[in-house]
């Protein structure tokens, strides 16, 4: 049951065979994330091909000013309560790295977008392949982003208790923890992290029913403490891939160079799946076309038609192998006679041979079936 709307507050809920009628819709379960959907407020509907991006599933595009949406459709990514943390994470990190490389709206957040196939837009749907979150994080550099980079969003964790205290207590540990370090021990860190926790255990006056325990407040202390004890730095940092870049270059060029380089790898890897699968084609003896070929590796028909090169390959080594019949022979050029000799009785002799006559000779050594050829004295036919 999406949201749906003829304007961007999608405020109808409706079943998806209604919804799909609205020009904007919702794409994405509430606790399921499918569709990674970039908001882009340019008129460069083909940016993904600038920044060397894999193709998107569709591209929604205005008719009238060309802002788009595209569409990346992705192995679904679970965001319940229940859900586990680190798979969000890596999806929103790479979604940050792309939108910033697309030039994308990073205010959007979703869910409701532009919905495929209606009349108000131009859709252009490319193909139909789900990418994993791996393969898309192989274009971007993904930048590990620290817990304590943001301030508290305690607006969005407003509804649990437990959630409020490890916002405001984490945040309050990190501002103490080096100090500790420097001056105290970790025992008189846990107690300023207990002292701050109990304190703000008044939830009843917040408007909850009841206040934590003080089993949870001190579960929530001893985990926020060990963590922060242990892991936290202050200092951000990058991850920035196996190429070693200069690091005087800006984001934005090393992103671009790593891309290139993840690009080229990908393309090596399907010249070498092409090629087995001619090889293998080659010694069924069957015929090397793109649709063979596509059938053969499980790549589209497009594709292969650009790895031609590929294809073309084994006809260029044959015919590199074909040796002409006077390189061949063994003879130089200007020899009276050439013989091919094959053993037999002596029967007659050579010079009963006409020119270009096939036939028994003898030289007085030795015998054999021959073919005298014309010479330069020889008279023309």
């Amino acid at each position: 049951m999406p949201r749906c709307s003829d304007n961007k507050t999608a405020a109808l809920v409706r079943p998806r065979e209604y919804a799909i009628r609205y020009p904007y819709m919702q794409v994405n379960r509430p606790d399921m994330v499918s569709w990674l959907v970039f908001d882009l407020d340019h008129s460069n509907s083909l940016i993904w091909e600038d920044e060397l991006f894999p193709a998107p599933n569709f591209v929604v595009s205005n008719r009238k000013n060309g802002h788009s949406h595209l569409f990346y459709a992705i192995v679904p990514v679970c965001t319940s309560e229940n859900a586990r943390s680190k798979p969000i994470q890596y999806m929103k990190a790479v979604y940050e790295a792309m939108a910033a490389r697309l030039n994308a709206d990073p205010a959007y957040s979703g869910p409701v977008a532009k919905t495929p196939g209606h009349p108000w837009w131009s859709t252009w749907e490319i193909h139909g392949t789900e990418y994993e979150l791996g393969e898309l994080a192989d274009y971007v550099d993904l930048a590990i982003t620290q817990p304590w980079s943001t301030g508290p969003d305690l607006d969005a964790v407003s509804h649990s208790r437990h959630c409020l205290l490890f916002e405001e207590l984490r945040f309050y540990a990190y501002s103490v923890v080096n100090r500790e370090k420097e001056q105290g021990t970790f025992q008189s860190f846990m107690r300023l992290l207990e002292a701050y926790a109990y304190n703000k255990n008044n939830y009843r006056q917040r408007g909850f029913s009841m206040n934590l325990t003080a089993a949870q407040v001190k579960a929530t202390v001893k985990s926020v403490a060990r963590w922060t004890w242990d892991r936290y730095t202050g200092n951000s940092q990058c991850h920035r891939g196996v190429m070693n870049l200069d690091k005087t270059l800006s984001l934005k060029e090393r992103q671009k160079l790593a891309a290139e380089r993840t690009h080229q790898t990908r393309q090596k890897a399907t010249e070498s799946k092409i090629r087995a699968v001619c090889r293998s084609l080659q010694e069924k003896g069957c015929k090397l076309t793109q649709v063979a070929v596509a059938l053969a590796t499980g790549l589209t028909r497009q594709t292969i038609a650009k790895y031609q090169h590929v294809l073309d390959e084994p006809r260029k080594s044959e015919a590199s192998n074909v040796i002409p019949l006077e390189a061949g022979s063994g003879q130089s050029r200007g020899v009276n006679y050439g013989v091919h000799q094959i053993s037999a009785p002596r029967r007659g002799s050579g010079e009963d041979l006409k020119k270009g006559q096939v036939g028994l000779f003898s030289d007085g050594e030795s015998s054999g079936v021959g073919v005298r050829l014309s010479s330069a004295s020889d008279p023309p036919d």
